[in-house]
């Protein structure tokens, strides 16, 4: 299933949030990734807090391409987790909620908090098992294997909760602009 558009379309601006820089990942890095597109940019506030946005899609989770799950990544990277968790976080209009994972992770004297969920068809889903039981499913009853993972991490300002409250903002700005890339 392909992308409503490529993710390097992505806004530069989400409210206050303005796109700073873009990352580009070296070529044997999406070769392991195996992603259909991705997209890494740093985004900053008016205060110059920095957010990392990471959009990462695979149109086929077959013949070895899967999403890469930050647990692994994140460790494998040299960051160590501190404190793992779930967060539920309002979305959209009316009392709709996702549930998403919350990490805090340290390498050397560095700190930083990161959310992250799978995209799964139009569903946010937290849980890596549950995410890769959908993916059976719908590969089972609708022929489609294509998923995302929407990776959202900042350095800790002040302190986790500040940072916390930060990164959700963050969350519901560029929540609604998700369908406009990735498909139902």
């Amino acid at each position: 299933m392909p992308l409503r558009k490529g993710l390097e379309a992505f806004p530069d601006a989400i409210g206050a949030w303005q796109g700073q820089a873009s990352t580009i990942f070296d070529p044997e890095i999406v070769s392991l990734l195996k992603t259909t597109d991705y997209l890494m940019r740093r985004y900053s506030d008016g205060s110059g807090r920095s957010v990392w946005l990471y959009l990462a899609y695979w149109d086929t989770q077959r013949r070895g391409a899967q999403i890469h799950s930050p647990k692994n990544c994140l460790p494998g990277s040299g960051w160590e987790p501190l404190e793992a968790g779930t967060l539920t976080v309002p979305v959209g209009s009316g009392a709709s909620r996702m549930t998403i994972n919350r990490y805090v992770v340290q390498k050397d004297r560095d700190s930083m908090l990161v959310l992250y969920w799978y995209h799964s068809q139009g569903r946010a889903i937290a849980s890596e098992i549950d995410a890769r039981i959908e993916t059976a499913r719908s590969s089972m009853f609708r022929n489609r294997t294509d998923g995302g993972l929407i990776r959202i991490s900042s350095p800790i300002y002040g302190n986790i909760a500040a940072t916390e409250a930060m990164l959700i903002a963050y969350v519901q700005a560029i929540y609604p602009r998700l369908a406009e890339y990735l498909p139902d």
